[in-house]
C-alpha cells in the first residue's frame, strides 16, 4: 500500500479525452464539498480496497460559500463528487483516463481507454470501431467501462450493496466483453470500493 496524493484539483487542469476541464473542475468542487461535509481536511487519507489495495492523501481546492450554496443538492453532490474521486482512480490504478460520457440504456458511466495503438484485443478493436464517430479521435482505443455512486454516509454493508447492485447492473451489457469496473465512493471515512465485473 503506498500513500500518493490524489488531487481533484488536476480535474480542472488536465486533459482528460473524455471529461473538459471545465466538468472535471465541477466534480472536483462537489469531491471538496462532500469532503468538507463530513469535517475533513486537505491531506485527510483515502483508502481503496477491493480490486486495488492503496491509499491516496487527499487535496482538493477550497470550499467556498458559493460552491455551498452551488451545491446544495445533496445526492447531486455526492453523485458528482464521486464521479470525480472515481476519474482519477480510473487513471491513477488502471491507466486508463475516461473517453467518452456513455449513455442512458447502457449501465454504466463512462468509457475507458487510452491511445496505446499496440496491443488492442479484438472486443476492444470492435468497440472502438462501434464508437468512432463519438469518439472522434482516430487515437483513442476503448478498454473497459465505468459505474460508479457515491454516499455521503455508509456502513460497510450499505457500501457492499451499492457495489452488488452496480456489477449487477453493468453486468447487463456485455455488447463487446470489455472489462467492467465499479466504483464506490464512501464519503465519511473516505474510502474508494473498486470492484471488477
Amino acid at each position: 500500500m503506498r500513500n500518493a496524493l490524489l488531487d481533484l484539483g488536476e480535474l480542472g487542469t488536465a486533459d482528460f479525452p473524455g471529461l473538459s476541464r471545465e466538468k472535471g473542475a465541477e466534480l472536483a468542487q462537489a469531491a471538496a464539498v462532500c469532503l468538507e461535509s463530513q469535517a475533513h481536511a486537505p491531506g485527510r487519507q483515502l483508502v481503496v480496497r477491493g480490486h486495488f489495495d492503496n491509499a491516496y492523501a487527499l487535496a482538493w481546492p477550497p470550499v467556498s460559500g458559493q460552491a455551498l450554496r452551488t451545491w446544495s443538492d445533496p445526492e447531486e453532490t455526492t453523485e458528482d463528487g464521486a464521479v470525480g474521486i472515481a476519474v482519477l482512480l480510473a487513471l491513477r490504478e488502471l491507466g486508463w483516463p475516461v473517453i467518452l460520457r456513455s449513455w442512458q440504456g447502457t449501465g454504466f458511466d463512462y468509457w475507458l481507454g487510452n491511445v496505446d495503438q499496440s496491443r488492442i484485443a479484438a472486443a476492444e478493436r470492435v468497440a472502438t470501431n462501434a464508437l468512432r464517430d463519438l469518439l472522434r479521435d482516430d487515437n483513442l482505443v476503448v478498454r473497459g467501462v465505468l459505474e460508479v455512486s457515491g454516499i455521503r454516509q455508509g456502513s460497510d454493508r450499505e457500501v457492499q450493496r451499492r457495489v452488488n447492485a452496480k456489477l449487477r447492473q453493468i453486468a447487463r451489457f456485455s455488447q463487446w466483453d470489455l472489462p467492467g469496473y465499479v466504483i464506490v465512493v464512501e464519503f465519511s471515512r473516505p474510502l474508494a470500493e473498486v470492484r471488477a465485473r
